[in-house]
């Protein structure tokens, strides 16, 4: 009988031979070491590249609480002027300024160079000898001034950042202090003069009030004396009734009560238009100075022209002197001495690699080698050399 079974149909060949795999990557070995060779250069080359000196600092400041920091910042971190900064200053031709001049070319940079720091440990503040207001916790406790750059700077990029900042917080807090003294004072001296002109005519009524009393009580002499069990509320437009003689006495009081509060009321317009003087000309002196260090060691000399003219025996002059001496003493210290780094930035530059050497040549090896195994198949395919199975 003849047989009528089709043919068996051989499979298709849909699997991976291993060992010729391996034959045809061990025929390649020189192409996948030569790449893998190259990528671990290559990743060395990437580490040595990313290499940047970073020194960084916390700038010490006053408190600043989160919500007013945006008074700041729009200014810390403006470009155009940590440039104006660096010109006016003289420090255009130097090397710290020059790395400056092109740090502000980028907002993104400038940013990162100047943050604010408000997380601050008992332990630091123990070690550093800062005082942590614990009645704000959200209070700014400095500023991170860092700056990184591709040589050794020696840290003089990150002080010159930190006289930037501290100009710029001065002219924050005194631009709006000064101009708000100077109308403030202004205005109120002009109130106390009208006061002083009212108050004088009150004075001449009373004077008026006083003489006719005197008159009618030498033309009645049974007035001069008032039956004491007289009982008379003495209320707004009654006093009237009561007799002449006390009525004389009580307008000679409030004669005396007013004549009083006229020479409290001229010690205070006194030492309104001096202190109005001083502010008027120290917010003209900051318009003019070059830094804020500047304009704080300037304004010793605003006050001694402003009191030159003056009675310097006058207890309200020298009370008026004495305050304006108390409130630059702290602004010094606040502005001057308490303002600083709590470590100094000199001697804290680090070399930074991203990634490191280590990790750049273990990643570029691997990436190498990777790309090596690749590379060897492609070639073996694109000839022909072996069944690969791919």
């Amino acid at each position: 009988m003849q047989n009528n079974q089709p043919p068996v149909q051989p499979d298709d060949d849909d699997e991976i031979d291993l060992r010729q795999l391996v034959m045809t990557l061990w025929a390649q070995k020189a192409l996948i070491m030569g790449v893998g060779v190259l990528g671990a250069a290559l990743g060395v080359g990437a580490s040595l590249l990313s290499t940047k000196y970073v020194t960084h600092g916390t700038f010490l400041t006053p408190s600043i609480s989160a919500g007013t920091y945006k008074r700041y910042q729009s200014m810390l971190v403006s470009g155009p002027r940590l440039q104006q900064y660096i010109q006016v200053t003289g420090q255009a031709n130097t090397p710290e300024g020059q790395l400056l001049l092109a740090l502000a070319e980028s907002p993104k940079s400038m940013s990162e160079a100047i943050s604010p720091e408000f997380a601050f440990t008992d332990r630091d503040a123990k070690t550093f000898g800062v005082k942590v207001n614990n009645d704000d916790p959200g209070a700014m406790v400095g500023l991170r001034i860092q700056f990184s750059h591709q040589e050794p700077s020696g840290g003089q990029p990150v002080a010159l950042l930190s006289e930037y900042a501290r100009d710029t917080i001065i002219r924050v807090d005194m631009e709006a202090n000064l101009l708000d003294q100077c109308t403030k004072l202004g205005t109120k001296e002009q109130e106390l003069r009208n006061e002083r002109i009212d108050n004088e005519f009150s004075i001449s009524q009373e004077e008026r009030r006083a003489a006719n009393l005197r008159e009618i009580i030498a033309r009645n002499p049974e007035a001069r004396t008032f039956d004491s069990r007289q009982i008379v509320s003495v209320e707004k437009g009654t006093e009237r009734f009561l007799s002449p003689a006390a009525q004389l006495v009580a307008a000679e009081i409030q004669i005396a009560d007013m004549r009083l509060a006229e020479v409290r009321r001229e010690r205070e317009r006194i030492a309104s238009a001096l202190k109005s003087d001083y502010y008027c000309q120290a917010q003209q002196s900051l318009q003019q100075a070059t830094t804020g260090r500047t304009f704080i060691s300037e304004l010793e000399k605003i006050q001694a022209a402003v009191f030159e003219a003056q009675n310097g025996t006058s207890d309200i002059v020298e009370q008026t002197r004495n305050e304006l001496d108390v409130e630059r003493a702290t602004w010094t210290n606040t502005y001057l001495q308490n303002m600083r780094f709590v470590a100094p930035p000199e001697g804290s530059e680090i070399k930074e690699r991203k990634p490191g050497l280590a990790l750049g040549l273990v990643l570029g090896g691997l990436l190498g080698g990777m790309l090596g195994v690749f590379g060897a198949l492609v070639r073996a395919w694109w000839r022909g050399d072996g069944k690969t199975g791919v």
